[in-house]
């Protein structure tokens, strides 16, 4: 009995290093995954060297630039190159992925944003309602983008992580890696989009179409992360000398509940300005038109961007914004 005790106790560091080298191999393989392979962060992560392409290009050619950014209803919503060519705005489309969240979407333009720049906040409200949180998409987006401090040190100082929480999120999860196992086996597209989707400019569009119901939902007000989020950047924006605005994106709306949504958009809009000036569209961020949506409530068609692309164009060119009685005026009007 003595000696199994001593075999066995002498097995055992053999058997903990072997199961410590499995667990480091498995994690090395998923953040190889997450970062190198996974088909949605390497669209991305292909994107945004489109996007820095044309902001330097832009910086270049003009000096100073109008760098707009957000979710996919950015990315799906602005055309540099029409801001460009019909109203002589040098802009490029930072749009991201809403799901990598509030805070790395916002730190991932401010290399690109030079004195003299403008910068257009458009960051859909739900993102700006509900708790910052770091996403595990973001932190693999930072790292596939070459630019791990992100997350680690970012300049806002929202949502920083330690390298536990890093290390943590560089694993796929279980939900993605079943949902891209059900794609294989069904022979279905691993990703919606395709690198072709992209413009110069980093505008995205989608020939994919798919029913549609609106309009996308947020709380009525700022969350505290959120407030301290947009603060932040306000006092950044002060401090490197770039003009700052937020524009809200469009979303689909039916009619029966446009003025609804209206409200709800003014009423966020007045604790917005509080913080930062909000450029002044009159529909409030409302679109009825369905045939304007592609895939999402967030995602424009050629017809419906273009309209968008020209109403922001406006605005900006017009330098529009809501005064804050303005607001509150219209929000009363639209009733209870």
């Amino acid at each position: 009995m003595a000696s199994f005790i001593s075999h066995f106790k002498q097995g055992l560091p053999a058997r903990a290093a072997l199961l410590i080298a499995a667990a480091a191999l498995s994690w090395t393989l998923g953040m190889l995954y997450s970062v190198k392979w996974n088909p949605e962060i390497h669209y991305y992560a292909q994107g945004a060297v489109i996007k820095d392409r044309w902001a330097e290009k832009m910086t270049r050619e003009y000096g100073s630039k109008i760098v707009i950014f957000g979710g996919s209803s950015c990315a799906f919503s602005i055309d540099g190159e029409r801001l460009l060519e019909r109203f002589g705005l040098p802009a490029v489309n930072y749009g991201r992925a809403a799901s990598m969240g509030a805070a790395v979407i916002t730190e991932s333009v401010l290399e690109q944003t030079h004195p003299g720049d403008t910068l257009i906040v458009s960051i859909e409200p739900s993102l700006l309602t509900t708790p910052t949180q770091l996403p595990a998409e973001g932190v693999q987006f930072s790292f596939a983008a070459h630019h791990p401090e992100w997350v680690t040190h970012p300049v806002l100082g929202v949502d920083r992580a330690n390298w536990f929480e890093v290390a943590n999120a560089l694993r796929p999860g279980g939900a993605h890696l079943f949902t891209l196992l059900a794609k294989i086996v069904t022979h279905k597209p691993l990703m919606r989009y395709h690198l072709s989707d992209y413009r110069a400019s980093g505008f995205e569009q989608t020939a994919v179409r798919l029913p549609i119901a609106g309009p996308a939902g947020h709380d009525p007000d700022l969350s505290a992360s959120g407030i301290q989020l947009l603060g932040n950047l306000r006092t950044w924006c002060d401090q490197h000398h770039v003009r700052v605005a937020y524009s809200l994106p469009w979303s689909y709306t039916p009619p029966a509940v446009e003025r609804l949504f209206q409200k709800s958009n003014a009423h966020l809009l007045l604790d917005i300005s509080a913080i930062i000036p909000v450029l002044k569209d009159p529909n409030l961020g409302a679109s009825t038109n369905l045939d304007f949506y592609a895939d999402t409530v967030w995602h424009l068609t050629p017809a419906g961007s273009q309209l968008r692309t020209d109403c922001l164009g406006e605005e900006i060119k017009n330098w529009e914004i809501w005064p804050p009685e303005a607001l509150r005026a219209r929000e009363s009007e639209l009733g209870p």
